[in-house]
């Protein structure tokens, strides 16, 4: 057989995957390597404490761009606490959630802590006070002291005299140092929501505070005793980004640094393609350069057939190829050939099989055949 064989056989042969999430089930960590106007943008935007909003053609690299801050602000393993934005998704919903339906069934009189769940920008805000910071009163700004309230909101849960503290509207599970710290929150395709959900978050992301209405609480800045420094420090990092498939309201973009992630060139993409292969399928240098080479030679000349008519390969196609070349029978000098127009190079099911990888309809496919003389000429 010339192609490859569907059998059980194959599931013991399996590629790692791989994740830019490195704490991601079973899968390796994913190298980024950004080029010196990303590495600037973002530390232009953690300077000034500003979202940093990430544009760019799918598959470029802009949610892997939230997890490389992290890791080099932090270091390895620490990653950005992520939320994926949908149609429906509201400037709440990034803050935290509270489940009114189990808070009206509940039979039991759980405390209202127990409904209580923040999500991503909310549980960045709230690493930013610290465990040990007050919660306020909406109404008045001032602590929540009255024990009748605590009670309700805390229950039976052992905690020291006083007022309400954040660390007591987190469950177990979420304990949280009373250590102020920063956090990488990364909003993924944030263009997709409502129009009005970025102005919203204006606040959220300006004052780092937010009201929790079902409660009448508000979480954030008033706390007098934390210097400058350590306040600046805190601040959670944004980062958000977009397709551009809806326009972003005027004054969510004025608060944001804008950086337009573009296609790397073909030096810097052969390395991506190339870091990928070694690090994370172990080839040796050599062999991962010589699939990379090759990808980008066949992902160019599709890309130039198909461009216009509909969305070129991005980086994770090329990456993609690659690996794709490295698991099938086909090798780089084989399809190079069979681009120079040699028949039976490699079979043609095989070579239309692997452009799948990069093309996505069967216009395009037809098109990206052509890249291949001996098929075009077949056909």
């Amino acid at each position: 057989m010339d192609g490859l064989d569907l059998n059980s056989g194959l599931l013991d042969k399996r590629l790692d995957g791989a994740s830019f999430g490195a704490r991601a089930a079973g899968m390796k960590k994913r190298p980024y390597l950004p080029d010196e106007s990303l590495t600037t943008a973002a530390a232009l935007a953690v300077l000034l404490g500003q979202p940093l909003l990430l544009s760019g053609l799918p598959g470029v690299g802009k949610t892997g761009a939230a997890y490389h801050i992290a890791s080099r602000l932090f270091g390895e393993g620490h990653e950005p606490v992520r939320f994926t934005v949908t149609t429906q998704t509201s400037g709440r919903d990034l803050l935290y959630k509270f489940d009114m339906l189990g808070r009206f069934h509940d039979k039991k009189g759980r405390p209202l802590r127990d409904f209580l769940r923040f999500e991503a920008l909310g549980r960045a805000i709230v690493a930013a006070c610290g465990g040990g910071a007050e919660v306020l009163d909406a109404a008045t700004d001032d602590p929540v002291i009255d024990p009748g309230r605590i009670w309700e909101i805390v229950g039976d849960t052992p905690r020291q005299p006083g007022p309400l503290l954040i660390r007591d509207l987190l469950q177990p599970r979420d304990a949280l140092s009373d250590t102020p710290a920063p956090t990488v929150v990364l909003i993924d395709e944030i263009d997709k929501a409502p129009r009005d959900t970025p102005n919203d978050l204006l606040e959220s992301f300006e004052a780092m505070r937010f009201t929790i209405d079902e409660l009448g609480l508000k979480i954030g800045t008033r706390d007098a005793a934390r210097d400058d420094a350590e306040r600046r420090r805190s601040r959670p990092i944004v980062v958000a980004t977009t397709n551009a498939e809806n326009n972003l309201p005027d004054a969510f973009l004025r608060r944001c640094v804008f950086h337009e992630i573009a296609m790397p060139d073909e030096k810097r993409m052969r390395e991506i393609v190339s870091a990928h292969l070694h690090l994370v399928d172990g080839l040796d240098p050599g062999g991962a350069d010589a699939l990379a080479d090759t990808a980008f030679a066949i992902g160019t000349e599709v890309a130039r057939r198909v461009k216009g008519s509909s969305r070129v390969p991005g980086t994770a196609e090329y990456i993609a190829l690659a690996r794709a070349m490295h698991a099938s029978p086909a090798t780089a000098a084989g399809l190079r050939q069979a681009m120079a127009g040699t028949a039976g190079a490699v079979p043609p099911d095989l070579i239309k099989a692997l452009l799948g990888v990069l093309v996505k309809t069967a216009d395009d496919l037809a098109k990206a055949l052509a890249v291949f003389p001996s098929i075009a000429l077949a056909r």
